[in-house]
């Protein structure tokens, strides 16, 4: 995870260096919050739906072509499970990289991406006989897409609708934590 983290921080001082260069490019910054669904029933009936944020850095290359990075974090949620309604948690988090088509127009942006995401999900049971521990990691294809309202020059108001398929097999049955995140937030433009 760290080594990701580290890797994503270089990329991210690699854009704040080149767009200082003037070059015909930009760079948007933004922080979405929102709500995060659960594809799974049953896992949906123990720890439900949540919310998450997702910072994200996003490059206007050439003629709308971009790319970007973001972090998706903050789903963290507790529930009983088992005949003995037993302590359990669940987190997941994940780190995207994305390509997308931006059409820039006066004073508003409508944006599609697509990517890449490694999704990190720790799940505790707390049985006094026999805890039980995962600790796993899953890539997944990802899709999104949404809209930068500008009421100033390079500042945003952000709506983004992304889908991320996920399905695990933590032991032996296959799950699907996947779902939809509907997230709206502000960003600035460089």
């Amino acid at each position: 995870m760290k080594k990701i983290l580290k890797y994503h921080l270089n990329i991210f001082i690699l854009i704040i260096s080149l767009s200082t260069l003037n070059y015909a490019f930009s760079v948007d910054f933004y922080c979405l919050y929102g709500l995060r669904t659960v594809n799974n029933s049953d896992i949906k009936n123990i720890y439900g739906n949540g919310q998450v944020y997702y910072p994200t850095a996003w490059v206007d290359l050439w003629k709308g072509l971009s790319i970007g990075v973001g972090y998706e974090g903050g789903y963290s949620r507790d529930g009983h499970i088992g005949i003995y309604e037993e302590f359990t948690n669940l987190k997941i988090q994940g780190i995207e990289a994305f390509a997308g088509y931006q059409l820039n127009l006066k004073g508003i942006s409508l944006f599609a991406k697509g990517g890449y995401g490694i999704y990190y999900y720790k799940q505790f049971i707390d049985n006094p006989e026999l805890p039980f521990k995962i600790n796993e990691k899953k890539g997944t294809f990802i899709v999104g897409g949404g809209f930068k309202l500008f009421p100033i020059r390079n500042l945003f108001i952000v709506a983004e609708f992304k889908y991320v398929p996920l399905k695990v097999k933590p032991v032996e049955d296959e799950i699907d934590l996947g779902g939809i995140r509907v997230l709206g937030g502000i960003g600035f433009r460089i």
